[in-house]
Order: C-alpha cells, then structure tokens, then sequence
C-alpha cells in the first residue's frame, strides 16, 4: 500500500486515518469532528507522515501565498519534517493503491481545428492587454538585470583597487627587497594573472548582458508584433460587423417600407387566401404540394417506386414522422408468445409512434400485434395501407374502450395478452422483462409497466386502492429513478396502458367486465379478480412505457367519456365491498400499502454494500438469507452502507422484491427514514461489526425493532490466533480492540449469530448472558442435479479466496512455499489460486505451473470447478465457518483442508481429508490424487452433506423461531 520500502523507525498510531486533512475537519462547538473515514487503517502508520499529509495538502492548497516565502521543503522543515523524499514515495504508492495505474486519457488533438469567433477575437485584445504587461515585466526584468551589472561593476572597482594595493606592495616591496628578484617576479606574475582572469570576467559579463539584452529585445518585438497582429484583426472584424449591421438594418427598413406598400400588400392577398383554404401542414396543403411536384416533375412522379408513393401516402394520412421512418414493417410469428392488442379510436399518427416504437425495442420475445380499430373517422382506417403483418380488426360499430378489447382479445393467438393504449412509446426491453417476471412464479397472473410522462417525471409506478375504492398512482409526478419505484412488487391495480396477462387466466375471468362499459375502472377491477383468484398482480420496473395520457380521453371528468370515470367508482366499490374492508384507510399506511406488504413482517437488512454474491463469501451469505427471508414471505428493505447501487447485483435484488435503499438523500437520512417507518420493521438483520457499530445505538435506544446481529466471524479470535501464529504485538492490541466492539454489538442485539458452535462457546465463555447461537453460513435453495463425476479426465488442484482477507493471503503463501513443493518432488499437478483483490504477495507466486486468476465470473468459476481434480483450503488462522469450503463442497469437490478450516462443521471429516502440517498435507493430496474411485465417492457424498446442513430449510429450522 505504501511501497515495498516501508521501513521507518519513528512513532507510529495502531488506528490511523490517512484522510484526516484540514479539509475534512469541522469544528462545531470548540469539538473538532472528521468527515471523511474511508481510508482507516489498522496497523502502525508514521505520526510524521499524518502531519507530512495534512501540511502538503495545506501548502499545495495556499502555494500561491506560501511559496514566496519558502519552498516545500522548506516549509515542512518548520515543522520538524524532514524525509520528505520518503514520504514523499510513501503518497505516491498510496495514490496508486487507492487510484490505481491505469487513468490515462488520450486526447486526439489530431481531429481539432481551431476557429476564431468574435467572442475569441474579443479575448485577444485582453491577450494584447496582458502581453503589454508582459512588456513592462520585461522591461522590470532589464532595470533589475542593469542593477545586477552595476553591482558587477562595483566588484570590478573592488578588483582593481586589490590590483591597486598590489602595485602598492610591489613598491614596498622594491624599496624594502631590493635584493628579492625572484619575489619581485612572482608577484609580476600574480599580478598578470590577475589582469587576465579580470579581463575574461568583463568579457563573460559584456557577452551575458548583450545575450539578456538581445533576448528582451527579441521577446519585445515579438509581442509588439503579437499585439499589432491582434489590433489589427480586432479592427477588421469590428468593421465587418458594423458595415453588417448597417446592412442589416438597410434591410429591415427596405423590408418595413415594401410591406407597407399597397402593392405588397394586394400582392399577399392570394397568399392569405391560400392559406385559408389549405392550411400549412395540412393534407390539403400536402395534396396541393405533391400535384405541384408532378406537374412540374411528371416523369419523376411516375418512376418513384413503391416505398417512395408509400411515404408520400403516409405523410399526407399521418405526418412528415412517415417519411423518416416509412411503412411499419413487423416480423410475422406463426406461434406468437404475446398478442398485443392496441385499442384505437382516430389519433393515428400515436398509433403510428407506438408501432415504430415496437419494432425498435421489442427484442427475445415473440409476439403478434392487434389493432383494435372502434370505428376511427381519421386515417386510421388506411393503416392496413401503412404497416405490414399485423393484424386490424375494425369494427363495424363503435364498441367502447372495453368492448373493444374484449372483442380483439378473442382474436389473440399468444400465451400471454398484452393491452398497450396507442398514446404510448414503449422502451428498450419493455416487453421481455414482463415476459421474464410473469414466468418466475407460476402464482403470478397480470404484470404491468412502470408509466412514464413525455417530460420524464413518474407517472405510475403500480396503483393503490384505499379502503374507500379511491386509487392512487404511486409516484406521481416524482424522479421514476428513485429507489422507491424501482423494485419488483405486488400492488392493488396496474393502469391499463401497458398489462399484461395469462391468456387462460383472461378467459377463466370472461375478460374486461361490461358493466364498466364503455371505460374506466375495468383494470382496477380486473387485477381484484386476478387475485381473486388467487393468482398476483405484479410491477415490472424495468419495463417502461412512456404514456402521453389524457391524448384519446382528456381529462376533465365532468363530460365526454370521462365522466364514466365517476359513475364507475361507485360500481367499483359496491362490488368490491367486502374485500375494500381490508385495505389500507390511507397515506399513514402508505409503507406497506405501495407494496401490498401489510400482512407480512418487514425484515431491514443491513451489510457494507450490495452482495457481490460471486466476490466474497460474506456477501453471498447475505444474498442467500435475503432470498430466504423472501421464500418464508417477508417483506425485505436492504441498506448497503456505501449507499451505492452497484450493477448487476442491485438490479438483480430488486428483481427479486427487495427495495433498496441507495444515493446521497438515504446516505444523508437513513436515520430519519428508519425512525419514521420503525413502527412497521419488526426485525432489522445486520451484518459486519465495522457496519453495525454505526447502527447499533439507534436501533436499540430509538426503536423497538429486534435486532438480529451476524457476525460472519469474531475477528477478536481469528487476531488472537494471527498473533499466536506471528507474535506480532500490534495485532495483539488490535484484537483487544476488536472484542471489545463485538461484545459491545453482541450485548445491544437481542440476538447474535456465529457460524461455528467453537466460536459461540468462546463468546459465552466470556460472556454467558449473550443471546449468541450457531448459524449456518449459507443457505441454497438449488443444487447441482447433474454431477460430472469424470475425474480421470480432470486434472489440477484449486484454492478459492478472496485476497481482501488475511488468513487467505497466508494460506496462498505457505501452501505454495511450503506443501506445493513436496507435491512437486513426485508429480507435476498445476495449481490454481482464484479469486479477487489478490495482493502482490500472491501475485508473485504465479508461475509455469502456479496460475494466479484474479477475480473469475461464476460461469468462469463453474468451469474450473469441473476441470480440477481436487480443492485445497490451506488455512493456518481464522475464525467461524469457512464459506470457501461449504462452496467447494457445493460443487462436488473432494476437499484437502487444515482443521481450521474444517473447524466449526458438523460431520467435516466425513466428506473431506483434514490434515494440518506441511509434509501431512502433501501426502494426503498425492494419495488422492489418483484414487478416481475414492474421489467420486467423496463428490457424492458432498450433496447429501449439503443439503443436509445448509439447505435453505434446514437453515430456517436452526433460526426461524427468532423471526417469529
């Protein structure tokens, strides 16, 4: 993290915060307090290089005040910092851990032409401006370089004075050492030496004065010519505009006088007629148009080839829109999967967008369109003209919305049927994500689109029937992007404009019911007798419709169809009587009654982020219990810590019916939000002690919710254990700091979870009045049907970890160091380490026949697992259950593993060889690895463990009496 040299024997802190600067330090009430805690670190960290931060981040913030007075260097010697190289490498490795190597962007200045606009001409007379600065700062430059001569000059004095003194002496010395010739002549020759190197100097100095002299000259004749150069373009273009806007208004008054001329005036008239008579876009004006054209153009007109005469049709029936895009051309399906039916009554240029926009985002779904045409009086009637393979029903009376679907639904040829209104545009994967929820559960019956305005402003997201029969549209108006309308949910209704239902489930109901003829409240009604039933009427998210509603309809209630709207609210209520008792009396339910949640007990689980199930075992317990919670029937909310909703594996929950909560309004009122909705969460399930020390005090001083803690594992004995192993004081410390955090968390939960019974016995050795159970580390609902028992053909061994963990890092390095080298003395077996974060410690261990994978996809990870022979988990220290050895055993490995990391599994040795020492280690695996009988015979027996153990209702028998 900090570079392979980190040695330094000054005072260090065991906890620092590399973050802690200036700028991330608020001071309310004379306390200081630190806003940002995302690079804490648990291991000795300099004091010097804390300071070192703090005070080069200052300097490099205000170097345009400091850095006249003193250097960096400088400035952090004040402060009694002085290897400001080494800290200055220990930053630069630092950035790189945290930023990575990779950030470099490439700029094409290749494919850049640069332009002068007027406001760029405008900023070269600032440029002239400052270029005269620039001058008279040269010119500074020269007074201070004349003065730096002058001072030379001085010296020069100062020289020839010496020489004078020295004259003086030889005549002294004459008088008094006559006799001294050789005196005399040395010191001529000093004397002469001194003239010479007088003489080179002024030389020197002459020729560096006319250099700077000739340089500034140069410079300032550049600049002067610079400033001519721009003064001159400036005024060229000052006078092309003003010569242009006399022009322009030479033109305005010209224009002016000619329409108020009686001429210009008679000479419009027929123009005024014409408009009158064929209005502009209008098909009169159109018809008029494409005559003109063939009468000026005949033989064009007639060698215009088919498609070209269609888009002249389809401009004049429905709109320039047409000539874009042409005729609505779809794929036929001899055996459609969907029938989408689109009722439609005139407004055909949106009948004509909702097809277009059919073709282009409906993808993996086959499907058949139905227009159901009540009688339109526009063009509609032409659309069989316009598209091609659909299919057009029109009616030889006018039906009504509802009769009309249900009239065209006993046309349809799919399993499922779609009513699609036709003032809608329909998004990409709109229909396959419908098509994928209704067929996850057999029990769901309708599923609906999340509704859209024009403008992007939410206009449903699943309805809500009160207790009175009065609805609601969910979110309306609101960001549709908000995590509240994103999730996969049972609701009361689903508006008509996009539904989609079982064809035989359509049918056993008899369709729309007709006592709403002629519209409104038929789809309200219609999911009541979905659930009716007993089938569920679900919300899709993923599929968006854009709805322009009120287009066909309006929206004033009190005349046209719309007044149906009332009338049908009453029948609504009268037939729903009895079941309206039950549901929620208004917004103060609106918790449970956005997702028909309020029979089921809500679970609020809490862990760092969102489950990367396939990067860490952590996360995949998590996801795997929310799964479980779901199955058993709860109602699940998540927080991820960092409140950020990483992809795939946010969208992948909220498929599933989770909520979750993410973005910086959550991250900012997560309290908030949990004390007011606390009466209707009766369990919060949180995860990790870093994560729930944060949670912990609210919860149990502000709620009433219970609490269920997981630990994943007690990190306070997984570091007494490092220490036993290292001897290393400062994980000693870190361990005593880590119970004790634990132990706090354990005593505020109303119950904890470890995986193992050794660390459960360990916390009630300490502490016999925690509520502290063992707790099964995953719990899959599916398992492997097929098993791949071809060990003879498989070769290899692998260890999977994620490198983020300590005792898998030590793991990695002493099985290669210390076991792989005994296996290699006998057999050449490659070995494969995977998993992610892996360090430069086990990178370094790759090697011909070492790979090192990194982090691997679960397609990628499946395949390894079917490829090597055998599984290796080499721990030396660590805690709870191991998730890399129930994983292993999940797929079917005949497993090598210590007795840490076979420790706290029931039955471990029957289904894998537990061996610790490095020689013993190296045996059992090369008597193995060759023994194809005995390693298909442990394969097998894997399975029934698995799902003995670590089923999901297995798991819900060992903890499902404290979420009652």
């Amino acid at each position: 993290m900090f570079g392979t040299n980190y040695n330094y024997n000054g005072k260090a802190v065991t906890v620092a915060n590399i973050d802690m600067l200036f700028d991330n330090i608020i001071e309310i009430k004379g306390d200081s307090y630190c806003l940002d805690y995302e690079w804490v670190f648990k291991f000795p960290v300099p004091i010097d290089f804390l300071v070192y931060r703090c005070l080069t981040y200052f300097y490099n913030r205000y170097s345009y005040k400091i850095k006249k007075y003193c250097t960096r260097e400088q400035f952090l010697n004040k402060f009694e910092i002085y290897t400001v190289d080494f800290f200055d490498s220990m930053e630069t490795n630092f950035q790189k851990y945290v930023h990575g190597n990779n950030l470099e962007w490439i700029y094409t200045s290749n494919y850049i032409k640069e332009t002068e606009t007027l406001d760029e001409l405008t900023s070269y007379e600032e440029e002239a401006l400052r270029s005269r600065s620039r001058i008279i700062q040269l010119q500074n430059e020269e007074e201070e370089r004349n003065e730096h001569l002058h001072k030379l000059d001085e010296e020069i004095e100062v020289l020839r004075s010496e020489v004078k003194n020295c004259y003086n002496q030889l005549d002294i010395a004459h008088k008094e050492q006559a006799s001294s010739a050789i005196y005399t002549n040395e010191l001529h020759q000093k004397i002469k030496s001194m003239e010479k190197e007088q003489k080179e100097q002024l030389k020197k100095i002459r020729e560096i004065k006319e250099q700077e002299i000739e340089k500034r000259d140069n410079d300032i004749a550049f600049l002067n010519d610079l400033v001519h150069s721009k003064e001159r373009i400036i005024d060229d273009q000052t006078l092309l505009i003003q010569n242009k806007d006399r022009y322009i208004c030479d033109l305005e008054l010209y224009t002016q006088k000619i329409q108020n001329s009686l001429f210009y005036k008679i000479a419009k008239l027929p123009k005024k007629v014409l408009s009158k008579i064929f209005p502009r876009d209008s098909r009169r004006r159109k018809i008029l148009g494409y005559c003109k054209h063939a009468l000026i153009h005949p033989i064009n007109f007639i060698n215009a080839s088919s498609d070209s005469k269609n888009r002249i049709l389809g401009d004049i029936l429905i709109g320039r829109g047409y000539l874009e895009k042409g005729k609505a051309i779809f794929k036929y399906e001899e055996n459609p999967l969907v029938s989408i039916i689109i009722p439609v009554y005139n407004q055909v240029t949106y009948t004509y967008n909702c097809l277009h926009s059919i073709i282009e985002n409906t993808r993996d779904v086959t499907y058949e369109v139905i227009i159901a045409d009540d009688v339109s009086s526009d063009a509609t009637k032409h659309l069989k003209k316009l598209t091609e393979n659909i299919t057009i029903i029109r009616n030889n009376r006018n039906l009504g919305f509802l009769k009309n679907c249900n009239n065209a639904a006993e046309k349809a040829r799919g399993k499922y049927i779609l009513f699609l209104n036709n003032d809608t545009q329909v998004n990409d994967n709109w229909l396959s994500s419908l098509k994928n929820l209704i067929e996850s559960d057999p029990k769901i019956g309708m599923v609906g689109s999340k509704l859209v305005y024009p403008d992007g402003r939410l206009q449903e997201a699943g309805g809500i029937i009160w207790s009175d029969g009065s609805g609601w549209n969910y979110g309306r108006m609101d960001d549709p992007n908000k995590p509240e309308y994103c999730y996969v949910k049972d609701v009361d209704y689903i508006s008509g404009a996009s539904i989609m239902i079982k064809k035989d489930l359509w049918q056993q109901i008899g369709g729309f019911d007709e006592r709403y003829a002629p519209a409104y409240c038929e789809d309200s009604d219609l999911a009541f007798q979905v659930r009716d039933l007993g089938y569920r009427v679900v919300f899709q998210p993923l599929s968006i419709v854009t709805h322009y509603e009120g287009i066909s309809n309006g929206t004033d209630v009190s005349q046209g169809i719309k007044q149906y709207q009332v009338e049908n609210s009453v029948k609504f209520r009268n037939k729903w009587k009895k079941e309206l008792e039950g549901q929620p009396e208004g917004p103060d339910s609106l918790f449970y009654a956005r997702d028909r949640s309020n029979h089921k007990k809500t679970i609020l689980v809490i862990d760092h982020y969102v489950p990367m199930y396939d990067r860490d075992a952590g996360s995949r317990t998590t996801y795997q219990y929310i799964k479980m919670f779901l199955q058993k029937g709860f109602n699940v909310k998540f927080i991820g810590d960092n409140y950020y909703p990483m992809q795939p594996y946010t969208s992948q929950l909220e498929q599933l019916g989770v909520e979750v909560l993410y973005g910086t309004w959550y991250a900012q009122n997560i309290f908030e939000w949990i004390g007011n909705n606390k009466e209707f969460i009766d369990f919060a399930y949180v995860t990790r002690p870093h994560i729930v020390i944060k949670y912990i005090d609210f919860l149990r001083d502000q709620t009433n919710i219970k609490i269920m803690y997981y630990g994943c594992d007690l990190a306070a004995l997984r570091l007494r254990r490092e220490y036993e192993l290292t001897n290393q004081e400062e994980i000693r410390e870190e361990a005593e700091s880590w119970e004790e955090k634990e132990f706090y968390i354990m005593k505020k939960a109303d119950v904890s979870y470890y995986p193992s019974y050794v660390e459960v016995d360990y916390i009630k050795g300490i502490d016999p009045s925690i509520h502290v159970k063992p707790f099964n580390i995953f719990a899959y609902d599916e398992f492997k049907k097929d098993l791949t028992l071809n060990f003879k053909d498989r070769k290899g061994l692998m260890f999977v970890g994620g490198f983020a963990h300590g005792p898998n890092i030590d793991a990695a390095i002493w099985f290669v160091t210390q076991v792989y080298p005994l296996i290699r003395e006998k057999e050449k077996i490659p070995f494969y380490i995977v998993g992610s974060n892996p360090t430069d410690e086990v990178k370094a261990l790759a090697n011909d026949d070492v790979i090192v994978t990194g982090f691997v996809s679960d397609e990628e990870l499946d395949r390894i697992y079917s490829n090597c022979k055998m599984a290796v988990v080499p721990l030396r220290y660590g805690a709870g259950v191991k998730g890399k050895v129930i994983e292993a055993l999940y797929n079917g490995m005949p497993l090598v593993t210590t007795s840490i990391g076979a420790e706290g599994i029931v039955g471990a040795s029957k289904v894998m060889e537990i061996v610790d020492g490095e020689r013993e280690f190296a045996q059992s695996i090369l008597r193995l690895y060759h023994r194809n009988d005995l390693l298909e015979k442990m394969s097998v027996n894997t399975q029934d463990f698995v799902k003995k153990y670590f089923s999901m209702d297995a798991v819900w028998e060992s903890v499902g009496e404290d979420f009652r």
